[in-house]
């Protein structure tokens, strides 16, 4: 049972990574060959954003902060990769198990799938609502 949730759960991170890279490459497709060159002075004012680690925010001074989100900018495009390469591979590795099984199998297997999802549902229908707290 638990590999089928560590299954299913690779299955939709898989699926949420590619529609996250998906998203972050419409804009450029919009954008014009040529993009007008930027200011200098726009450069300069420009701030590198990002999200520190934990607990950082009360021990690091502002310019060790743009540091830290230079740095994560220089390896988000790289970390963003690997994980585009691990989701293929899942995916490939997954359709390779799947295509060891007969067809009854994965007929049960699909069968099972539905009777998870709909205790699923009838599980979280027949939950109370949460009383609201008061503050």
């Amino acid at each position: 049972m638990r590999s089928d949730y560590l299954r299913v759960s690779c299955r939709v991170g898989s699926l949420l990574l590619a529609t996250v890279l998906m998203w972050t490459a419409l804009p450029a497709w919009g954008q014009p060959a040529a993009a007008e060159p930027v200011a200098p002075a726009a450069q300069k004012a420009e701030k590198f954003r990002g999200r520190l680690p934990s607990y950082y925010r009360q021990v690091v001074d502002e310019k060790q902060r743009n540091a830290i989100y230079k740095i994560q900018e220089e390896y988000a495009s790289k970390i963003a990769d690997l994980k585009a390469q691990l989701a293929a591979m899942t995916k490939q590795r997954d359709e390779k198990i799947t295509a060891t099984l007969t067809p009854e199998q994965l007929d049960k297997i699909e069968k099972l799938k539905t009777e998870a999802q709909q205790k699923r549902k009838t599980a979280t229908e027949k939950k109370p609502a949460k009383p609201a707290s008061s503050s």
